[in-house]
């Protein structure tokens, strides 16, 4: 009799937490913040950790850390001490945090930003004094072709050079064990990579891409949308300002551009260089060990080094 009663018991009480809308389990939202400095090149911390329905990145931010604000409470001005050298600075230094939702630049403050489930914020602080406008990063992959800045998830596209065929169709595999519904392969010489809200990578030789069409449209204006280097029969590993501080033989690059300047626009990442087994290690880190390009804005690979670009003078 009284087990009949305890599991009567049990059993209104579930009905009355489903009659009145609630969850007899509710699972918390979470998601990964990395802090670091100098372009992904210095990782200070990440952590993972939850957030409650309608929370900000900035709400976040508060629980986990301590921070100081400005222009309202919207500006991060202080991350763990780490000011701005020009928000309250005297001599004006152009120092600042910034951060990228799944590895997009944010267009809006970090209090108006509403967190989903999975999402990966990156905080930068970085000079930007050069002018330069990295609007995208490798560092949140794969989510940067999982889950775009608003939500939606992109149509992607992988232009892979003929030599490189067999890697491309791995990257392809494990993106799709991940979720990434639409994709598709196309040959390097079947064109492609118009479309601003679809996701384009090339996997190729540095000489098959530039002579592309878009090789201008990617590589012309290389230091303003965020393009660390340049090759010079020897792969240069260039500074903010474009200067070239170190040089390498033989080498690859892993790299995003944004294709527009809006937030909802697909990006273009380059997997290339000018040594065929530096290209097809690169791309295998993609898919057999991203943990190596984490936090990074991007990278360029050697035999046995993944260096994170831009350097320090």
């Amino acid at each position: 009799m009284k087990r009949a009663i305890l599991f009567l018991v049990s059993m209104l009480i579930v009905f009355s937490l489903t009659c009145c809308g609630q969850k007899a389990v509710v699972e918390d939202n979470t998601m990964e913040i990395i802090i670091s400095k100098d372009f992904g090149n210095e990782q200070v911390l990440r952590k993972t950790t939850s957030f409650e329905e309608n929370d900000s990145v900035l709400d976040v931010m508060k629980e986990n850390f301590e921070i100081e604000t400005a222009y309202g409470g919207g500006f991060v001005n202080s991350i763990n001490g780490l000011k701005s050298g020009f928000t309250g600075a005297g001599s004006k230094q152009k120092l600042d945090w910034f951060y990228y939702v799944n590895g997009t630049l944010a267009q809006i403050g970090a209090d108006d930003y509403r967190l989903k489930q999975n999402d990966i914020v990156i905080w930068d602080y970085h000079d930007w004094n050069s002018g330069t406008y990295i609007s995208s990063i490798i560092g949140a992959y794969p989510n940067n072709f999982l889950c775009d800045y608003d939500g939606s998830v992109l149509k992607t596209e992988i232009l892979y050079d003929t030599e490189f065929k067999n890697e491309s169709r791995k990257l392809a595999e494990f993106l799709k064990k991940k979720g990434l519904k639409d994709l598709e392969l196309v040959s390097l010489q079947s064109g492609g990579a118009d479309n601003e809200n679809v996701n384009t990578v090339f996997i190729c030789c540095y000489d098959s891409l530039s002579k592309t069409s878009h090789a201008e449209r990617i590589l012309g204006n290389s230091r303003r949308a965020g393009i660390f280097f340049r090759f010079n029969h020897y792969l240069m590993a260039l500074n903010t300002k474009g200067e070239a501080i170190r040089q390498y033989e033989k080498g690859a690059v892993i790299a995003s551009i944004g294709k527009g300047y809006g937030a909802q626009t697909g990006s273009i990442w380059l997997v290339t260089g000018n040594d065929k087994d530096c290209i097809k290690r690169a791309t295998r880190i993609l898919y057999e060990e991203p943990e190596k390009i984490s936090g990074r804005f991007s990278v360029i690979v050697t035999g046995d080094e993944v260096i994170g670009i831009p350097v320090k003078d």
